[in-house]
């Protein structure tokens, strides 16, 4: 496989614009901690800041730790060849046109864990509000940007505390889970759990459903096999197909289509579909 970027001394240098794009990979739905800069993005992942440099003749990506960057923006994966199996699906060109440079990210889980549980029936703008919040409040400050808190310096965390932040109801399944994590839960656990016996140990977490489970799997755990859904997925469906159907359904509908590839197809049509959302698909 031919690599996309040249390792420099203390940055890596992205060679294949046509697997990497950071604005499609930011806006996709899933991370929140970021924002723009002069030339490009600051990205926040735990308690590190990563920063992309766009720039006319290509991009740059800057980090303390680039073993660590090469891994998060899943590098050493062949996105092309992922594409060209999705293309067999006559569903997929126009979103993978539109998002080509998509790629899934591999973050971290207790962050991925509790970014999605606040997610919830929330939009994009107060998720990236309320996060920024709780990082002000209970992470540590790193000079410019604080780092997302550990899960010990959010063990006296009060369900006030989250409700003043603007958590809302999520504030009680945010308390009930970080209890529940230090009581034991093994996040790291589920790396070596297949896909459905990590989705059944997550959704005994209060505040994870199905759709917030298999973000945390997708996103973090990198199980490619889910296929989450959202209201921009079920309105897709209800557009190719004519039919109301639950979201259960148009998950596992989508899985059997997609198998091992499902998470990828579900953030190229995710992406396309919220970015074009007046316009039919098929």
């Amino acid at each position: 496989m031919k690599s996309i970027y040249i390792e420099r001394d203390n940055y890596l240098e992205i060679t294949d614009l046509n697997e990497f794009n950071i604005k499609h990979i930011l806006e996709c739905g899933q991370i929140f901690r970021y924002k723009q800069a002069e030339n490009g993005y600051k990205i926040y992942c735990k308690d590190m800041l990563i920063e992309v440099c766009c720039q006319k003749d290509g991009v740059k990506i800057f980090g303390k730790n680039l073993d660590f960057v090469k891994k998060y923006f899943d590098l050493q994966n062949n996105y092309a060849n992922i594409k060209s199996d999705l293309l067999k699906s006559n569903l997929m060109k126009k979103a993978i046109d539109y998002g080509y440079g998509i790629r899934i990210l591999n973050q971290d889980p207790f962050e991925t864990l509790i970014s999605f549980i606040i997610s919830a029936n929330n939009n994009i703008p107060r998720i990236k509000k309320i996060i920024e919040g709780i990082c002000v409040r209970f992470g540590e400050n790193k000079g410019d940007y604080y780092a997302f808190p550990t899960l010990d310096s959010l063990a006296h965390a009060s369900v006030q505390d989250f409700m003043d932040l603007g958590c809302g109801y999520r504030s009680e399944y945010l308390v009930h889970t970080i209890s529940t994590l230090l009581s034991g839960f093994d996040l790291d656990g589920l790396f070596s759990m297949d896909t459905l016996e990590a989705r059944n140990k997550l959704m005994k977490l209060k505040g994870v459903g199905r759709k917030v489970a298999d973000c945390v799997l997708l996103f973090a755990y990198h199980k490619t096999d889910v296929f989450p859904t959202d209201t921009w997925i079920v309105q897709l469906y209800k557009d190719l197909t004519s039919e109301d159907k639950p979201a259960l359904f148009i998950s596992n509908y989508f899985s059997k289509i997609f198998n091992v590839n499902s998470g990828y197809a579900q953030q190229y049509l995710f992406y396309e579909k919220m970015n074009n959302r007046g316009e039919k698909n098929g």
